[in-house]
């Protein structure tokens, strides 16, 4: 519940940062709001696993072959189109660690106990000229970190708005009308669906056109990925476009964004290097899995997104599918969910399906979600929610292990002001 304030003359002024003169009777609503929220969870720890494995295990499992050691030498090299795998690089004994486990090898005893809490602040006026002004920002005060990026100021008129934000607002994200189905899930988690490319960071702009009756077009750009201007950033002018469209009770988004790496500032793909096939025990198996395979989101990107949203009686169904597309790995997620309220009620299920495809080798990690809401309302800005998921992993990195299956289950108190 956000609390509002009428500020004017002199403090309407200082808010728009002297750009533009304001009658003393002008005026800027300013909001103050924020939440607390408890969780409480009895996700699944996991069953026990093998600790390590070694370079021909790897190499052996995703082949579905047994090999001697020469010939996954000579696997890799016909893999990799170069003579990256010997004997003074590696051997086929080199040890590598599996991915931790969700309660890294711990039993559960009892409950997990968490918090997050959230102070958010806004302001929005229109000034004598007509200029539309509004900012805002979210605190996430148990997290330092998550404060970066949440900075956002908006002008409005009748060119539309231009959003200036900290973290580039792609068009894609504008777009996106399912949502990037961001589920909750225990143990490895390959993604949802992408609002932007690695272009899209820094200081960000995004147009949103006049609205054309059921149109809305969206046109972004991100100048330069490293937020500072200088020609040492990853990615330069990254454009992205939207669109989203209302017609017979369907809602339809699309988007298309793409990012070209600067040579040599380290947006490119990596070459394998020899000392990533070797390991004493402490290399992680994923590592090198990705560069045998090509597992690395790099190099030139382009990103496409397509869903929809439609109500039926009182149930609203959403599906979604969207695809980024690197030099190396490509991820592809298809989604889709309903959503109603039962009396005091909301109650939701969702399915996300991931797939992150190697460049090389013909293999690809595969991850399905299916995750349960329900949520009520407990009185004047106070919400009560449950939520469940379950979710099924199959990673190449983790073939001598197999896949592995965890569920999620949480209760969350939030009191919002």
């Amino acid at each position: 519940m956000d609390k509002k304030i009428l500020l004017g003359g002199a403090a309407a002024l200082l808010l728009v940062g002297n750009m533009y003169a304001t009658p003393a009777n002008a005026a800027i609503d300013l909001s103050i709001g924020g939440e607390a929220k408890l969780t409480a969870n009895m996700s699944e720890c996991g069953p026990a696993q093998v600790t390590t494995k070694t370079f021909g295990e790897i190499i052996e499992a995703i082949s579905g072959a047994t090999n001697t050691a020469a010939e996954n030498t000579a696997a890799v090299n016909a893999i990799t189109g170069a003579d990256d795998h010997d004997a003074a690089d590696a051997d086929d004994d080199d040890v590598f660690k599996n991915a931790a486990q969700p309660c890294a090898g711990a039993d559960r005893s009892g409950i997990d106990w968490g918090f997050e809490k959230k102070l958010s602040i806004g302001a929005s006026g229109t000034l004598a000229n007509g200029l539309e002004v509004s900012f805002s920002d979210d605190l996430k005060l148990h997290s330092i970190d998550a404060e970066v990026g949440s900075f956002d100021l908006t002008l409005g008129g009748a060119f539309g708005s231009l959003q200036f934000k900290d973290g580039a607002p792609s068009a894609v994200d504008a777009a996106m009308v399912t949502g990037k189905k961001d589920l909750d899930v225990n143990g490895p988690n390959l993604g949802f669906h992408s609002t932007e490319t690695a272009g899209s960071a820094g200081m960000g702009i995004l147009w949103t056109a006049p609205s054309m009756g059921n149109l809305d077009l969206y046109v972004s750009w991100a100048p330069n990925s490293g937020g500072d201007g200088l020609d040492t950033a990853k990615f330069d002018n990254t454009f992205a476009f939207g669109a989203v469209m209302n017609t017979s009770g369907v809602t339809i988004g699309a988007g298309y964004e793409a990012a070209s790496a600067n040579a040599g500032k380290g947006g490119e793909c990596v070459a394998i290097q020899a000392a990533e096939l070797t390991s004493d025990g402490t290399g992680m198996a994923s590592d090198l899995v990705n560069s045998i395979y090509g597992g690395d989101y790099c190099g030139d990107e382009t990103l496409m997104y397509i869903g929809a949203t439609m109500d039926a009686a009182d149930i609203a169904f959403s599906a979604g599918y969207s695809v980024l597309d690197t030099e190396e790995a490509d991820k592809t997620v298809m989604s889709i969910g309903a959503s109603t309220t039962v009396s005091a009620y909301d109650v939701s299920i969702d399915y996300r399906s991931t797939t992150k495809d190697y460049e090389r080798g013909n293999i690809e990690d595969t991850q399905s979600v299916v995750a349960l809401g329900l949520g009520t309302s407990l009185g004047d800005g106070v919400d009560l929610g449950l939520s469940f998921s379950t979710s099924d992993v199959s990673e190449a990195a983790q073939a001598v292990v197999g896949d592995t299956n965890y569920y999620f289950a949480e209760a969350s108190l939030t009191v919002g002001f």
